[in-house]
């Protein structure tokens, strides 16, 4: 069992431990896809990277991937393996927005909120929620 499995079960029979860990785990049948790539903490960027250049992230779960693109003034990325879906981004306030991806599991959107977001994203291979993760 994984620890976040067992800590959303217990939550789901003490309503005041739901307060603690809900925003902290996913539901259960959303696998976690931790951050497992960061294009800011590789040594190379850091000594041949100009200011203004794009910030590679992807998040990797057992059956999916999420790979995004940060710009200055959008987002784009791709789920993998490629495949129509569903991405929502979420802010720790609440608030969230929702793209769909296309075929080939392409998306984009301008902007992205500052400060902490995770994104969920829903396909017919599976489901998975990112880490949180600071913009």
């Amino acid at each position: 069992m994984h620890v976040g499995d067992f800590l959303v079960d217990t939550a789901e029979v003490d309503l005041a431990w739901l307060e603690i860990v809900g925003p902290c785990y996913a539901r259960p049948g959303w696998e976690p896809a931790p951050l497992t790539f960061d294009s800011w903490m590789e040594q190379v960027r850091v000594m041949r990277a100009e200011p203004g250049h794009a910030r590679v992230l992807i998040f990797t779960a057992t059956v999916l991937s999420l790979e995004l693109e940060l710009m200055a003034d959008r987002v784009v990325g791709q789920i993998v393996p490629p495949g129509p879906g569903e991405v929502v981004v979420e802010a720790p306030d609440g608030g969230s927005f929702r793209i769909e991806a296309d075929d080939m599991g392409f998306f984009d959107f301008e902007g992205m909120p500052r400060g902490q977001v995770r994104l969920r994203c829903e396909t017919a291979a599976g489901r998975l929620v990112t880490d949180w993760v600071g913009l």
